[in-house]
């Protein structure tokens, strides 16, 4: 297997592991009454990351995000092809995630859960709800950039680094928009739920902050 094919099926397995593990506690939390929570949630979705980040980092970069690889992409840290690859791993890992819940969780659960589907919560616009993803995934994506990225950033903690932006900004935004802050993590879902109200909110916010972000801090915060 070359060494792309093994990038790319890294970023199926890590966006995999984000979904399973994200959206399980989501289910979770519906099967107990709420018995997880909020932190519950933010938390086991920051260790999906941290894990997925520490197991395929060194393999593909562990994006785990098309808006992290859109990011990479306008910076030029990946070529056109790659990049494009990646992306489609993630969004095949993220529904191959979504659908082994299916047999893994209580089905009713799961569907009382819409499958962790992120939605904006009422009152929420939508043009609120893409400005609140972008800025969450900004944050995300100088956090990447930040420790992973940066040659001299603090690379031995950068899973950690990057799971505690995830649980942070969920605590943040998990209450409003869901804080999917990843197109995969909304897509896997909404597929099996079949709820796609407002999912363009999850393409458009994440995928201008990462974007934002990555320029921002290569230009902005990058040392020459």
């Amino acid at each position: 297997m070359s060494d792309n094919l093994k990038a790319c099926f890294a970023e199926f397995f890590a966006t995999f592991l984000l979904v399973f593990v994200g959206v399980g506690s989501i289910i979770m939390n519906t099967s107990t009454n709420g018995s997880i929570g909020l932190i519950g949630i933010a938390l086991a979705h920051g260790l999906a990351i941290f894990l997925g980040c520490a197991i395929t980092g060194h393999i593909s970069g562990a994006h785990i995000n098309p808006a992290v690889t859109a990011a990479m992409l306008a910076t030029r840290r990946i070529g056109f092809g790659l990049g494009l690859a990646y992306i489609a791993s993630q969004l095949l890992g993220a529904l191959f995630g979504a659908s082994l819940l299916n047999y893994a969780m209580p089905l009713t659960a799961a569907k009382a859960a819409f499958y962790g589907t992120p939605m904006l919560a009422d009152g929420v616009s939508f043009q609120q709800g893409i400005f609140l993803e972008a800025v969450l995934t900004f944050i995300l994506v100088l956090s990447i950039f930040g420790s992973a990225v940066d040659a001299r950033g603090p690379k031995s903690i950068s899973s950690l680094v990057i799971g505690l932006a995830i649980t942070a900004d969920i605590f943040v935004g998990g209450p409003i928009t869901g804080a999917a802050m990843n197109p995969a993590r909304a897509f896997g879902p909404a597929i099996m739920s079949g709820i796609f109200t407002n999912h363009a909110v999850y393409w458009i916010g994440p995928m201008i902050g990462g974007i934002l972000g990555g320029i921002v801090y290569e230009r902005m915060l990058k040392k020459n």
